[in-house]
């Protein structure tokens, strides 16, 4: 088991590390939402530290950075971030290895990438701005219909490649007005992350607790985080390569049970739950 920390930064910004390993994404002190950027000193800790950034906008990139991190951290940048600014500039479908690391850049419905990362046999990922962004109560039919083309073209990929993700980070903005979580509940029933964690939602708690409520499944826990600073930690398996409810999908595609049958194999049990550590969502109080 990975025993894994995930400190929120407010906004779309995290802070996550395991051992001596830190990942952090998309930080900024700039945004609607209180957003904090990590203490110096602690990122001066991990042997290694990644930092990813998805897009060039304010919220997601703060210059500061550069000056907070070590000198031997390595970036992973967003195509569209200046040329100026250090760091491994990615455009969709690029794939950089780094030792045990690789972080492949996934495709985007705004600016910039989503980051798919895996290391020491954990997938994480981070959906930058990548969202079904319709807007139910002002845009035309058309307009909705070209928002969902866009984001499914983007999914595509890894639904096709049945994905595992251990921990995803995926946009549920309020803003939007209705439906405005189906960005997320399409990205949760379709690639079945072990963890989702809602983020870029405007400080909207309410929002982030009845997401969780409505969502949560045997498959996929839904980890919340309402205020910048928060910290919760997660256990995930080194060695499944593959979410167990999904070993099971594929066992039966593969090999259909025959009608009438009263044999049960070893696959058809139950799966084990992932082990969670973090506090579950409180329940919405309305």
């Amino acid at each position: 088991m990975k025993d894994i920390s995930i400190r929120y930064l407010g906004g779309s910004g995290f802070l996550v590390w395991y051992d001596e390993t830190g990942f952090l994404f998309d930080a900024s002190s700039t945004g609607a939402d209180e957003r904090i950027l990590p203490d110096a000193e602690m990122l001066s800790t991990f042997e290694r530290l990644y930092v990813f950034v998805s897009h060039n906008h304010e919220e997601h990139f703060d210059p500061e950075i550069y000056s907070i991190v070590p000198e031997n951290t390595r970036f992973f940048l967003g195509f569209d971030l200046p040329e100026s600014c250090e760091g491994i500039h990615m455009n969709p479908g690029d794939e950089v290895t780094d030792g045990d690391l690789t972080v492949t850049a996934c495709d985007s419905t705004d600016e910039g990438v989503s980051f798919l990362i895996s290391i020491s046999g954990i997938t994480l990922f981070h959906a930058g701005n990548l969202n079904l962004w319709h807007w139910r109560d002002e845009s035309t039919i058309v307009e909705i219909e070209a928002a969902e083309r866009d984001f499914y073209r983007c999914l595509d990929p890894l639904i096709r490649e049945k994905t595992a993700i251990d921990i995803a980070f995926f946009p549920v903005d309020p803003r939007q007005g209705r439906m405005h979580d189906a960005g997320a509940v399409y990205f949760l029933m379709n690639l079945k992350p072990r963890i989702l964690i809602p983020m870029h939602f405007q400080g909207r708690g309410d929002v982030v607790k009845r997401f969780a409520m409505n969502n949560e499944n045997s498959t996929t826990k839904v980890m919340t985080f309402l205020e910048a600073g928060e910290q919760g930690s997660v256990s995930i398996p080194e060695s499944e390569g593959m979410a167990p409810d999904q070993k099971l999908l594929d066992f039966l595609r593969d090999h259909p049970i025959e009608e009438n049958s009263d044999d049960q194999t070893e696959e058809e049990k139950e799966p084990e739950e992932t082990a969670w550590q973090a506090d579950p969502p409180e329940s919405d109080p309305d």
